[in-house]
């Protein structure tokens, strides 16, 4: 199954059911981290996250106040981080486009993060 990455996955156009329980989310979970699919196959274009699951968590575990963290937990933060990369990048990329260049530069995150409010709390940090 190939879908298009600038969609949100709709389980109702999938022939993939929905995960049942929690066994299988936390097999599905390790499965991704590992860049494996269920048959045993490696294809990391398949991945429920596109970031590193086991880094993610150990990111989280570095707050002092986080003593435990599920795995339902890591994976939301990780597909939040992802969505968030995702958005900032497209932003960007509107003003790299806008100026006819072809590479993402800083003055296009800085301007996205101008023109977004929902991205206003990133300024200053990349100076």
């Amino acid at each position: 199954m190939e879908e298009d990455n600038n969609e949100v996955f709709d389980w109702k156009q999938s022939d993939e059911p929905p995960i049942d329980n929690l066994e299988t989310f936390d097999r599905e979970i390790e499965n991704d981290a590992d860049g494996e699919k269920n048959d045993g196959e490696t294809d990391k274009s398949e991945r429920i996250s596109k970031l590193p699951i086991s880094r993610v968590k150990h990111i989280v575990k570095m707050d002092p106040d986080v003593n435990n963290v599920t795995s339902e937990a890591v994976f939301l933060i990780s597909k939040a981080a992802e969505l968030f990369i995702e958005s900032l990048a497209r932003e960007a990329c509107s003003f790299t486009v806008q100026s006819k260049k072809k590479t993402i530069q800083r003055r296009d995150i800085d301007a996205s993060i101008g023109a977004v409010d929902a991205l206003y709390f990133l300024d200053g940090t990349l100076e």
